[in-house]
């Protein structure tokens, strides 16, 4: 067993219609902020839930702004452009709502607005965070990314590399999960963060580092998503299902944080800085290329893993398990359209901002090995 630190996470509330009680939490972190910046993405405006928090914070005699400019994964430039509209504020409360790339640029904001330096100065943490001074509530309106309790942060650099940064001081004061902010999600996209979510907690419990701890959250995680994703996707107004993925995605997301992520998230990641491939997409196609690769060198940790998708406790199982999820899900695997070389993958999977997921694997992955999975990926 490998020597572990549990670091924790900060308060998580949970209820349908918890976020109607948002004024109280942010008076109870700071009853002298009157100022709220609410930072989202364009989907989620579109959708009305900034509208709502605005509502519901108004109620209480809040000056409410809204930053929704971001579209897609977001740039060091968006956090930029947050960094500065904070900077005319009177110490606000920051709130993030919205998927993994709104919540990630919240975080980020308020932490470096200190500083007044570039987000990219802090990509793979050359630059330590300052001291956080602003108070942040997370409130994510997907299931998968996990990002409203990780200490991570993903953007693109100006070159348009996908990097990240990390560290505790981006986790928030406190995590809202409030079911009913994830109804409008269209099938596709709680198809695609549902697996992200799955991805986060297969690699927390089979990854070098992972622990008993991580384990145990993790392997609830898969349990909860593989009861409740095909339902969310089905019927988008069944609370419980959407419910049941948002408890998945947070213990996934706490799980990673303990452990890290592995060679799935290095391969998503290159495949969004080739080919723009949405997260959720490029990780599910990572991890089923990846699977039965490595239960072959880690059988009792995938053996766990499928027995937590309703299988036998055997790591055979695993990957055709996985697999008949995605395809339940309706997630595409091929690549086939994105004229993508094999080489060209293997160089970015193997890359300095990805090197720290592909050496966190369970099984070692040799730029021979790395270039079989790319041609098995691309091959689909």
């Amino acid at each position: 067993m490998n020597p572990f630190s549990f670091l924790g996470i900060n308060a998580v509330s949970f209820g349908i219609g918890r976020v109607e009680q948002l004024a109280e939490d942010i008076a109870e972190l700071n009853r002298e902020s009157s100022q709220v910046l609410v930072i989202s993405d364009v989907g989620v405006a579109k959708a009305g839930i900034t509208d709502r928090i605005r509502r519901v914070l108004e109620r209480s005699g809040y000056d409410v702004r809204i930053f929704s400019e971001l579209a897609g994964e977001p740039a060091a430039a968006t956090v930029d452009n947050a960094v500065r509209l904070l900077n005319r504020l009177a110490d606000p409360i920051v709130v993030g709502v919205g998927g993994g790339s709104a919540l990630d640029v919240a975080k980020l904001a308020a932490v470096i607005a200190e500083d007044e330096i570039p987000a990219e100065d802090y990509a793979l943490c050359a630059r330590p965070f300052p001291k956080p001074r602003l108070k942040r509530i997370m409130i994510p309106t997907t299931a998968g990314t996990g990002s409203e309790v990780t200490r991570t942060a993903v953007f693109t650099t100006s070159q348009g590399k996908k990097v990240w940064t990390w560290g505790h001081e981006l986790l928030a004061e406190l995590v809202l999960l409030d079911p009913c902010l994830t109804v409008s999600l269209p099938a596709g996209v709680t198809a695609t963060t549902g697996l992200d979510a799955m991805v986060h907690a297969i690699e927390a419990c089979t990854c070098r580092n992972r622990n008993p701890m991580a384990d145990a959250l993790g392997l609830h995680a898969i349990r909860l998503a593989k009861q409740h994703l095909m339902s969310a996707i089905e019927k988008p107004g069944d609370l419980d299902s959407r419910g049941g993925m948002l408890i998945a995605s947070t213990l996934a997301g706490s799980a990673f944080a303990q452990t890290g992520t592995a060679a799935a998230h290095s391969i998503g990641h290159a495949l969004a800085t080739i080919a723009g491939i949405s997260h959720g997409r490029a990780v599910t196609i990572g991890m089923e290329a990846l699977l039965s690769w490595n239960a072959e060198a880690f059988p009792e940790a995938h053996a766990g893993v499928a027995e937590a998708l309703g299988c036998s406790k055997s790591a055979d199982q695993c990957a055709p398990a996985f697999r008949a999820l995605i395809e339940r899900a309706g997630v595409d695997l091929s690549l086939a359209s994105k004229d993508i070389e094999p080489e060209t993958l293997t160089r970015v999977m193997m890359s300095e901002e990805n090197l720290p997921m592909l050496e966190n694997n369970a099984r070692p992955i040799s730029k021979n090995d790395a270039l079989e999975l790319a041609r098995r990926m691309l091959a689909q």
